[in-house]
């Protein structure tokens, strides 16, 4: 059985790991260019905003206008075509993934009777190979 201090630790060393990971490496770099990028970061704020607007027209079931619409449609085109924007994206989807995949590692072998000790395996080798996919 591990102690608190055993398993903050290991907490930490995983967090190190993590850190360390081409995935999280890249993700940092992402997110460095894009607060240097003023254009994407309104563009994104726009958009966000136009969801929200909508959102809130649903939630109070209020009509939709076509132009409301047509707005978040090019809106929704501009974010797509922004390269900084589209590799953030894909850049938080490769992350998430990793994350998962942890996630999933530790709650396997957290689990009642070692179930997904299989998983926690994996990550091992994964981990003394150099890192995960």
């Amino acid at each position: 059985m591990g102690t608190t201090q055993e398993i903050l630790k290991a907490a930490g060393e995983l967090g190190r790991l993590i850190a360390g990971h081409e995935s999280a490496v890249k993700m940092q770099s992402v997110i460095d260019g894009f607060k240097e990028d003023i254009d994407a970061q309104r563009l994104l704020n726009d958009y966000q905003r136009q969801m929200a607007k909508i959102g809130e027209k649903e939630a109070h079931q209020q009509p939709i206008e076509v132009e409301d619409k047509h707005r978040l449609e090019s809106l929704q085109g501009q974010v797509m075509r922004h390269e900084k924007l589209r590799e953030l994206q894909i850049t938080q989807m490769d992350y998430l993934d990793l994350m998962r995949r942890v996630d999933e590692a530790i709650a396997g072998e957290s689990s009642p009777g070692g179930v997904g000790a299989a998983m926690n395996t994996e990550l091992s080798d994964d981990l003394a190979g150099g890192g995960l996919d």
